[in-house]
């Protein structure tokens, strides 16, 4: 071969090793890859970390993970899809006060709750629980009763309440402690309670309220009564958290989670945006904007 033909060769030959190597392409020789090669593929795979098997063995760990994880990041976006609805165009009514209200409070201790689940505190979650069951047997309580009835019955809630801080304050004043509730502003607000016994049972035991609605929510009833047990100062909240040991002496334990894998949470989150779409139907909301919060729900991701 020429010279001049050998040497330009070589030339090229060397610029395209030049070239590759400034590209940082793997070069291979007979003998399968060279430390080029393998130097890239670390490169690669250090920049890529989710990438071939590493990315694999991701995705089977995330498929892989315990139901309660699961639900509590499908409770955690749900809710927050929620709460993030702007309801700023409902009318208002009581009665609409009363549903949104519930409706934010619930979910905002479903947020409570998942976080508390995923990071391995369920059993400390119990009075947020509570308050989430509490919250999905009085929706269901005010749809079960005729539209009509529904701006008495809340008031009446509210007639109990305004009852139980005059007599927080008289507590108060009996234990010397200097009260700031407005007694005088609290019987000024004007309320049209309801004087049948029944309702007045009602609203301010929530048994009977659970008794009185047609839609048979015993299941929730009995979390919410469970719940109760480990969210006050019970002795069975005691027995739990010191229990006694064999040789007589006080062990650890922690409290019983009712719900461990959230699964009916998911479905009473459900139970409680299509109830709060119903009821703001009925009090002439339009369509749209009173299934928002539902609409919202299921198109969580």
């Amino acid at each position: 071969m020429p010279a001049t033909s050998f040497l330009g060769g070589a030339r090229q030959g060397a610029d395209f090793c030049a070239t590759r190597a400034a590209l940082r392409v793997p070069m291979c020789n007979i003998h399968g890859r060279t430390k080029q090669a393998f130097a890239y593929r670390r490169r690669k795979r250090q920049c890529h970390p989710m990438s071939g098997r590493r990315s694999k063995k991701a995705r089977r760990q995330y498929r892989q993970r315990p139901r309660h994880l699961v639900n509590a990041a499908y409770v955690m976006r749900s809710a927050e899809a929620v709460l993030n609805v702007d309801l700023g165009e409902v009318h208002l009514t009581r009665t609409n006060q009363f549903v949104v209200g519930w409706m934010r409070a619930a979910f905002e201790q479903s947020i409570v709750i998942s976080k508390l689940t995923t990071a391995g505190l369920a059993h400390t979650a119990a009075p947020n629980r509570r308050a989430f069951w509490e919250l999905a047997l009085r929706l269901l309580w005010l749809a079960d009763m005729p539209q009509a009835a529904r701006e008495q019955a809340v008031d009446t809630m509210l007639a109990h309440g305004v009852a139980t801080e005059v007599t927080t304050d008289k507590h108060m004043q009996d234990m010397g402690v200097k009260s700031s509730i407005d007694v005088g502003a609290l019987r000024d607000f004007a309320l049209d309670a309801s004087t049948d016994r029944e309702v007045k049972e009602q609203a301010k035991n929530l048994t009977e309220a659970v008794r009185a609605t047609e839609l048979n929510a015993g299941v929730i009833y009995r979390m919410w009564r469970s719940d109760s047990t480990w969210a006050h100062a019970t002795g069975f909240l005691a027995g739990q958290y010191a229990p006694a040991s064999e040789d007589d002496t006080i062990s650890t334990g922690t409290p019983p989670v009712v719900d461990e894998n959230l699964d009916l949470h998911r479905l009473v989150a459900m139970l409680v945006v299509f109830t709060v779409g119903f009821l703001l139907r009925d009090e002439g909301v339009p369509s749209d904007l009173a299934t928002a919060p539902a609409t919202a729900f299921a198109a969580a991701p």
